[in-house]
């Protein structure tokens, strides 16, 4: 049996909705996820926006705690047909069921307020959001894009990557495909960067980006306007904005140094290279282009996770990596301070972590027990 912990962003009680913290900067368990008596209390899935959370305990329950009904810190709990994805969008919680549908259900009960069709008949498997975007993934490899759920017969919109897709991201205004193959594909704004071809500009349909062609893929995800994937060998390449050092790249405002960096970051060894390097660093505001960052050595990834300009990483040994923007505890190392290059969190240190989920402006960390 895992333990949930939790740490950022609470102005809603999305974390917490027994504490009125603002933020939290350290993990602080969310004790909500404690075992009942028929002992199916294990969190298999969160998904987070600004102002809500919903937490999956096993595949039936559902726990949805924050912004709900115009109200903040509240909790709901109730129990649904098996779900294998969800995302938070403006209208409220959209979830994939095991059985293939794509619903928008309502975050307080549970009670399906709208239905998607899947193309020819195809079942969903994922479903994912940006700013103005849903997309959703078929059991045949194909990438939709949703309409109005309460449109008449609304049947998704198909997105041609030319290749089959395993998994899909989306990031305020620029949307990610990684193929079967390993491939990467990227389209929507790229004003920072985020699309990864060198330019910033934007991209209507899924190109593949070339900079990572000959390095197979296994994970990808996408921030606010930042992108990350991790290749076979668990490296981690970045791309996109990195304004607050989400990239785990030195910023022109924040330079990374002997007095900088991580020494914010209950981890005080520089995991870079670059934070040893004081003034005369490369300063990134914009990283057009996929670029390694350098890790701890011998850490390799497993999973990522972004935040709106934050970002955490799960490495293979069960450790945890976090990096950029701070304000709200959402790095966990008792700072409001950005990081700019990956740091362990110490809390975690002793413990296994197992999965990662960052919401905008906070992270959700399950670990062993």
């Amino acid at each position: 049996m895992g333990r949930l912990y939790v740490f950022g962003h609470n102005g809603f009680g999305q974390l917490r909705p027994d504490r009125s913290d603002n933020f939290l900067v350290h993990p602080v368990e969310l004790e909500a996820t404690e075992p009942d008596d028929d002992g199916d209390a294990v969190v298999t899935m969160v998904t987070a926006s600004w102002s809500s959370a919903a937490i999956f305990a096993g595949k039936t329950v559902i726990m949805t705690q924050g912004f709900l009904n115009a109200k903040s810190h509240q909790f709901r709990k109730f129990e649904t047909a098996a779900v294998r994805s969800s995302v938070w969008t403006a209208d409220g919680l959209v979830v994939v069921r095991e059985g293939g549908e794509c619903v928008q259900v309502d975050p307080c009960t549970g009670q399906q307020l709208g239905r998607w069709n899947g193309p020819d008949g195809a079942k969903f498997t994922d479903v994912v959001c940006g700013e103005s975007t849903i997309l959703a993934l078929t059991d045949t490899g194909d990438v939709t894009m949703l309409g109005d759920v309460q449109s008449i017969n609304p049947t998704p919109l198909p997105v041609h990557v030319g290749e089959n897709v395993k998994a899909v991201c989306c990031g305020k205004e620029h949307s990610l495909a990684l193929t079967v193959s390993g491939r990467v594909f990227s389209w929507g704004n790229g004003s920072r960067g985020q699309l990864g071809h060198g330019t910033t500009e934007a991209c209507n349909t899924p190109q593949v980006i070339e900079a990572l062609e000959g390095v197979t893929m296994v994970t990808i995800a996408a921030g606010g306007w930042h992108s990350v994937s991790v290749s076979a060998c668990g490296d981690l390449y970045v791309w996109g904005w990195n304004e607050a050092g989400q990239l785990g790249l030195p910023t022109s405002k924040h330079k990374t140094g002997p007095s900088d960096g991580c020494t914010t970051c209950t981890d005080q060894e520089p995991v870079s290279d670059m934070g040893q390097q004081g003034d005369n660093v490369a300063e990134v505001l914009v990283q057009a282009t996929p670029t390694i960052v350098d890790l701890p050595t011998g850490q390799e990834v497993s999973k990522v996770s972004c935040g709106s300009r934050h970002t955490a990483a799960l490495t293979k040994e069960g450790q945890l990596l976090t990096w950029g923007w701070g304000a709200y505890g959402q790095l966990g190392n008792g700072q409001t301070e950005r990081c700019e290059v990956p740091c362990t969190v110490q809390f975690f240190k002793q413990r296994r972590v197992t999965d990662v989920w960052c919401g905008p402006w906070n992270i959700f960390v399950q670990v062993d027990k």
